[in-house]
């Protein structure tokens, strides 16, 4: 249906990729119509009209992969949720429900028929930290084509509104192929306890019966058991960064010791069972990487701690000291 009302455009607001899956990201799972689908799928279905500046118009439809829809703003709502037809924005209400605004996730709609505003938006994210502005993808008037933007004024009325079929568990796009590649519900995260949602860094992660997969882009990792207690313990990818990799298992250390360890932008994850998890980070590691790694080092027995000048920290078979003036070095 038509917005009347004109949207002031964000001034400098450059497309934002979405960080639910890229476009062209691999498809774990993909809907028929009116079926459950998952909020990535509604990222990458709406992100196609935005690839292709798909102009406003009341009439006919557009065709591209994800089907015919009107290109009017509930269209391209109708489009992204692969609803079986082009509904209005009067329908739009009798197949969603309402949710708080601070409950908003990527896929949900603003929606409004009120005050001479006929009209309807996907919401993507907040652009501020106070959650007043929201970052929308629409189509929106007559002489424009589907974009992402900001609206700088705010919720202006519009309410928060639940596509009644969107799964938010459903795995999707490059975490969905991480998690179908460890087995997805019978492998070793088991099912889904949450649904995708932002990190604390810029990427996103979905939680797991078994553990969680960590994306940033554009890669995901698993991190679980131990070493994800050790992370979420110790400010996570705040602190450590994201994984480059999944976990694996470690050398034996020279008394027989086996572990498993996992590397993030900014530190070693080591565990084992005689030992527990601890990281390995910064100048230290430099030394225990040139120094044999666990094969003759052994496994980190606890975390750096502060000493006389600078710091050490204690493996089973030698300590590796750090300070300013010495730079590292190992007593055994």
């Amino acid at each position: 249906m038509k917005f009347p009302l004109r949207l002031i455009r964000a001034a400098g607001l450059a497309l934002a990729v979405c960080a639910l899956a890229l476009p062209g990201a691999p498809a774990a799972h993909a809907a028929g119509p009116d079926e459950p689908l998952g909020r990535a799928e509604v990222m990458d279905r709406s992100w196609s009209w935005i690839a292709e500046q798909v102009p406003y118009s009341w009439t006919g439809c557009h065709q591209n992969q994800f089907g015919c829809y009107r290109p009017d703003c509930s269209g391209f709502v109708s489009m992204a949720w692969h609803l079986g037809t082009s509904l209005t924005t009067w329908d739009l209400w009798n197949v969603t429900r309402g949710i708080p605004a601070d409950d908003l996730q990527p896929g949900d709609a603003l929606l409004k028929d009120s005050d001479g505003t006929d009209h309807v938006a996907l919401f993507l994210r907040w652009a501020d930290g106070a959650h007043t502005r929201p970052v929308v993808r629409e189509e929106y008037d007559f002489g424009q084509v589907a974009e992402e933007r900001v609206w700088n004024d705010g919720l202006r009325g519009f309410a928060p509104r639940r596509y009644d079929r969107l799964d938010d568990l459903m795995p999707y796009g490059t975490i969905g192929a991480k998690y179908a590649a460890l087995g997805g519900p019978g492998g070793v995260l088991g099912q889904p306890v949450r649904g995708e949602r932002d990190s604390s860094a810029g990427g996103r992660f979905q939680q797991f019966e078994g553990g969680i997969v960590l994306w940033h882009p554009d890669v995901a990792y698993a991190v679980r058991g131990d070493i994800l207690t050790r992370f979420w313990a110790t400010d996570a990818e705040r602190r450590w960064g994201f994984p480059t990799m999944d976990e694996a298992d470690a050398s034996r250390a020279p008394d027989g010791t086996r572990g498993r360890y996992q590397f993030f932008e900014r530190g070693l994850f080591l565990w084992s069972a005689a030992t527990g998890t601890h990281v390995v980070h910064d100048a230290i590691y430099d030394a225990f990487h040139s120094g044999g790694h666990e094969a003759v080092l052994g496994y980190p027995t606890g975390e750096e701690v502060a000493e006389p000048g600078g710091v050490a920290q204690q493996f089973q078979n030698a300590t590796i000291h750090w300070n300013p003036t010495r730079g590292t070095w190992i007593t055994h």
